[in-house]
């Protein structure tokens, strides 16, 4: 199940390849050998704080993806959730991930989204919107500070 088009320039082996570690001024929370994690472009339904949890290497989706890489992302999202529960005080976490066009995959590199969650947040009924970038950098340091 191949989708992206010819030529594709992946965004996120472009951010992986910049990472040594996540920078201050960047919407990087968690970088680990395999796999990092980021503040998206969007939040959902106004719900801040979701992060993206990404392989360093190429992969288009979870038919790509080598069996050994599922400890690496179970346990950056277990971090994640921590830090989500520690940062934000939300009552619970979802985990989304989608693959191929029909499963509403746009952009050709897996990864997983995970989402603070609260009490009748209709995550799944309200839309998405952009962050702005100031939030994107805020959200980010917060979530760095509760890794820690």
């Amino acid at each position: 199940m191949k989708h992206a088009p010819p030529g594709y320039e992946c965004p996120f082996c472009g951010i992986a390849e910049t990472l040594p570690s996540p920078a201050s001024e960047s919407a990087v929370v968690l970088v680990e050998t395999n796999v990092y994690a980021l503040i998206p472009t969007l939040c959902y339904a106004g719900i801040k704080g979701n992060c993206l949890v990404i392989p360093r290497r190429h992969y288009e989706n979870v038919l790509d993806m080598p069996d050994d890489l599922g400890s690496d992302f179970f346990r950056a999202t277990r971090r994640l959730a921590q830090a989500m529960l520690t940062a934000f005080g939300c009552n619970g976490i979802s985990t989304r991930q989608h693959n191929g066009p029909a499963g509403n995959q746009d952009v050709w590199h897996y990864h997983l989204h995970v989402f603070p969650r609260y009490a009748k947040d209709d995550l799944y009924a309200r839309p998405k919107a952009p962050y702005t970038v100031e939030e994107r950098m805020e959200l980010a340091a917060t979530l760095r500070a509760a890794l820690q």
